[in-house]
């Protein structure tokens, strides 16, 4: 069987075929049913039908089943998981986690039809990026040495977006198994992909985790000026300018550039590479320290928003597409749980604290087509449960430390004031000194950042005025009530840092 005789309803080995997504050089993609022996365990995963001609390359194949298990042992939110590496009647198959949205490739060309996709937003997709990129560098063997896993094909086709907004790189291993096939049909595969090599892989040397990093560089440079770094008229002039060609400034391009984000994009695109960043935690942290330091927040949610409104209607047609696939084949769509919620989304995207929980992407429809947001079928009690528990959780910590302020901030000073009984008139009592309410600790954080508080954040506390002096006895007789003495106000003059202008 080749893989052009796959249709919705065949099965390879337990995934049932649902629905064909994309077709690229290497292979088609489909969104397939995993049909485990429980059913609570059931799933969606994305599944890579080789193409029948590469499956005849035993070289290749050997390569690819090695890679792919290889791969398969990463773990991390922003790479796709590899379940199963198989074979099926002749067809070679990757079995892939499945994860609702699209490639960074196509939210590029959807969004240059309207507005480019904002900075800010693009330094968080490259440093979740480069996140993932780290994980798989530092993937081990059991006895604790490096395996060397290294990319090699780290381009926006294969950085995908999940419409919570997730990060995740597709494709792991794939080029190494590539270049074990003749020039002319690797030419074939590769084409498109030469203005997203590293100068020492357009050379044709041995390859480490800093040509990842050249690439993924090249990426955040052309994401942040909306320029293409090397494109020549064709692929042998593509390649030179990749070695030989001028790497501008981008602030000559643009005057407004953040000067240290042109440093960050700089030395990730050094052709030498002891001065390139080391490591991709190295580009992760410095991306990610540039946002604190420009007190810029962008959460998953923005992400995906931004994904959703390029690019909704387009997911929304598949996710229909995959519902009824569903539902002719009997699957209980109610247990199905779609996380990523309705596929409309507004807002700037750019404010609140991230989230730190695991993310997850796609890349559908795009010539080199990924995975989707993970979709899995399970029972609707068990997730309720679940997240009613979780939401619980939540509530009691906030309750906790909003009464932990409370305390620690001290009660609130509270004036009284006192009249003289009326057979004795005297003077009236001057009121005790107010004592001044704890100040904000040093230190603590307002939305995130490390404020200091000056002197006059506190309030100051009121002057107790000369005591009057006594009288002379009146005459017998009812006697009036002395006013009250004024009551000082204590004056607050705090001040606080301006509020987040990305809140």
């Amino acid at each position: 069987m080749t893989t052009d005789e796959l249709t919705p309803g065949k099965r390879l080995g337990r995934y049932e075929l649902l629905q064909r997504i994309g077709r690229g050089g290497m292979a088609t993609v489909w969104v397939a049913r995993d049909h485990a022996p429980r059913v609570e365990d059931e799933r969606l995963v994305a599944l890579k039908a080789i193409h029948h001609e590469l499956a005849g390359d035993q070289e290749f194949v050997d390569m690819f089943i090695d890679e792919g298990r290889l791969v398969g042992a990463i773990r991390h939110p922003n790479v796709v998981e590899v379940y199963e590496v198989g074979e099926v009647d002749g067809v070679m198959f990757l079995a892939m986690e499945w994860v609702e949205g699209d490639s960074l490739h196509a939210l590029i060309a959807e969004s240059g039809k309207r507005r480019p996709i904002p900075p800010e937003m693009a330094v968080r997709i490259i440093a979740d990026a480069a996140r993932g990129l780290h994980a798989a560098h530092e993937l081990c063997d059991a006895n604790g040495q490096h395996l060397g896993v290294v990319h090699r094909d780290v381009s926006p086709h294969n950085i995908l977006i999940g419409t919570d907004g997730g990060i995740k790189l597709v494709d792991f291993g794939v080029a190494k198994a590539m270049g074990r096939l003749g020039e002319a049909t690797q030419a074939g595969q590769l084409k498109g992909k030469f203005g997203y090599m590293s100068p020492e892989q357009a050379r044709g040397k041995s390859v480490d985790r800093r040509a990842d990093i050249f690439a993924l560089g090249i990426v955040l440079f052309e994401l942040t000026t909306t320029r293409r770094l090397f494109r020549g008229e064709h692929d042998a002039e593509t390649l030179h300018l990749v070695v030989n060609g001028k790497i501008p400034e981008p602030r000559g391009i643009d005057p407004e550039y953040p000067e240290e984000l042109q440093r960050i994009v700089l030395r990730a695109l050094e052709r030498d590479i002891e001065l390139r960043y080391q490591t991709a935690e190295e580009l992760a942290s410095d991306l990610e320290r540039y946002l604190l330091d420009h007190r810029i927040v962008v959460p998953r949610s923005g992400v995906g928003s931004l994904l959703r409104r390029v690019l909704g209607e387009r997911i929304e047609q598949r996710r229909q597409g995959i519902r009824a696939a569903l539902k002719a084949g009997g699957a209980p769509l109610a247990a199905v749980n779609w996380d990523a919620g309705p596929l409309s989304g507004t807002g700037s995207g750019v404010g609140s604290a991230p989230s730190q929980t695991s993310g997850l992407g796609f890349a559908g429809g795009s010539t080199n087509a990924g995975v989707p947001h993970s979709v899995s079928v399970r029972t609707p009690a068990r997730s309720n449960t679940w997240l009613w528990a979780t939401l619980a959780g939540v509530l009691f910590v906030v309750a906790l430390v909003s009464v932990a302020l409370v305390l620690r901030r001290g009660p609130a000073t509270t004036v009284v004031t006192l009249q003289a009984p009326p057979p004795e008139p005297a003077a009236a009592p001057t009121p005790a000194p107010s004592p001044a309410p704890a100040a904000l600790p040093s230190g603590e954080s307002i939305d995130g950042f490390e404020v200091e508080e000056d002197a006059g954040a506190a309030l100051q506390r009121p002057v107790p005025g000369p005591r009057p002096a006594a009288g002379p006895r009146p005459a017998p007789g009812p006697a009036a009530a002395p006013a009250p003495a004024p009551v000082p106000v204590p004056q607050t003059t705090s001040t606080l840092p301006r509020d987040n202008p990305y809140r």
